[in-house]
């Protein structure tokens, strides 16, 4: 579910068959075994059956990877993040899926303006999450929104139980291009110039002639998929904010495509025939892993992981335990930018704070540890800090009554060594205050 594909060429380079500039994201792996499927006795468990595409939910890919956002006048960067993009379903209607995409843009004062330009809207037909045994894996902004006979961001429901049978599945997998070969050598040699840890976001100077890519067209890899183990395997999700199981299978498979050496390509797929959303995946040299799932405030479903989704239950939860995890805040990525998808649980926690006999809240940030002390300090400070202005300046909360405090990356509740642990570190929480040992 991640948007890769080609930028301008650095200056000196030439592109071959070149095309109108569109802005494109190239996402890059550089730590692999972080996506490893692990999983914890204690998670809960959770009914597949029970994640669907009701509209508003939304998914979370994140990898851990130097980034790269090009556009006409430069190119911006990130170097040594977690990258998160978020895919949320805007409409299920008789004949499509709609989704819309949201991509990173770099953390600096044009984010606000990239961010709106890489909005992408993918439409899947119902008879394709049916029948198809093709998929889009990487795509880009001059992408057709559709494309007839291929699923997106899951397999079909024929596909998923050819492979629980046992059966090898002939498959397609529409890619778009980049030259691996010149990334991964730029890759490396940023990696010899970075510091051990990242201030954050790296300047374009920083990046301009390390990165660049040929604008290309799609090629269309043909391979067999096999299931890989012969049971389900499980992997870790945090579905409304809780860490969750997820049943999965797994399928792999080699890929070519004529004039280009064979891929390896790996899928893992949630055991649910009504919905088989694609957990994770890896292909060549691009990877990417869902480590949220959060289904809309208003849903009745509550993503069946434990966690309903209504606002009595978040005043519940911050009467007993003082403190709440705010699933449904979003922020692009390294910055304190606010997306929209926000605003609904935005709108709930206002409600429970108006409620509240408390007569301060505060609104808590946390980070991973991904970056130095001072730069997580101060985002998390940022982050807090921009849920605090939007609950009193959209939803009416009064100021005296809210509070904003950052705690950087001392407060982990999970490892730091993992993507799915990071992400879950990366939070927001509204506190109350309490007698000590409550």
């Amino acid at each position: 579910m991640q948007a890769v594909a080609a930028i301008e060429p650095a200056p000196g380079r030439r592109a071959s068959r070149a095309r109108p500039a569109s802005l494109l994201v190239l996402s890059r792996l550089v730590l692999p075994a972080l996506l490893s499927v692990t999983v914890s006795p204690a998670f809960a468990a959770v009914d597949a059956a029970a994640i669907r595409p009701v509209v508003g939910l939304v998914i979370t890919n994140t990898e851990h990877s130097n980034t790269v956002a090009a556009q006409s006048r430069g190119v911006q960067g990130y170097n040594d993040l977690d990258k998160e993009e978020w895919t949320s379903v805007q409409a299920n209607a008789p004949d499509f899926i709609t989704y819309k995409i949201q991509l990173s843009a770099p953390a600096n004062q044009q984010a606000d303006a990239d961010m709106k330009r890489f909005k992408l809207i993918r439409k899947v037909r119902q008879e394709d999450l049916k029948e198809s045994n093709r998929m889009t894996l990487l795509f880009g902004s001059d992408d057709s929104e559709t494309y007839a006979g291929q699923t997106f961001a899951e397999t079909s429901a024929k596909t998923l139980a050819l492979l629980k049978s046992g059966t090898e599945v002939p498959f397609v997998l529409g890619v778009r291009d980049y030259t691996a070969g010149v990334l991964d050598a730029s890759v490396a040699e940023t990696a010899k110039k970075a510091p051990s840890q990242s201030q954050g976001p790296v300047s374009a100077g920083d990046l301009s002639s390390a990165f660049f890519l040929m604008n290309s067209g799609r090629d269309y890899y043909r391979g067999k998929l096999h299931r890989v183990e012969p049971g389900l395997v499980t992997l870790p999700v945090l579905v409304n904010g809780e860490r969750t199981n997820l049943p999965a299978v797994h399928a792999a498979g080699t890929f070519t495509v004529s004039s280009k050496p064979p891929q390896q390509a790996e899928f893992w797929w949630l055991d649910n025939p009504a919905y088989p959303l694609m957990l994770k995946w890896n292909f060549a040299s691009a990877n990417s892993l869902v480590t949220k799932i959060d289904f809309p405030r208003d849903s009745d479903s509550g993503g069946g992981g434990g966690t309903s989704s209504t606002g009595s239950d978040m005043a519940e939860q911050l009467d007993k335990s003082c403190r709440v995890q705010l699933w449904g805040i979003y922020f692009n990525t390294g910055s304190a930018q606010l997306l929209e998808e926000s605003q609904p649980t935005l709108k709930t926690v206002a409600a429970v704070i108006r409620q509240s006999k408390d007569a301060v809240l505060t609104v808590e940030g946390h980070t991973d540890n991904i970056g130095t002390a001072d730069y997580n300090q101060d985002l998390s400070e940022r982050r807090a800090t921009a849920v605090r202005q939007a609950l009193v300046a959209q939803f009416g909360v009064p100021g005296n009554r809210l509070a904003a405090k950052g705690y950087g990356l001392t407060r982990p509740v999970e490892t730091n060594t993992t993507v799915e642990g990071r992400a879950r570190n990366r939070r927001v929480e509204l506190t109350r205050p309490c007698a000590a040992g409550h």
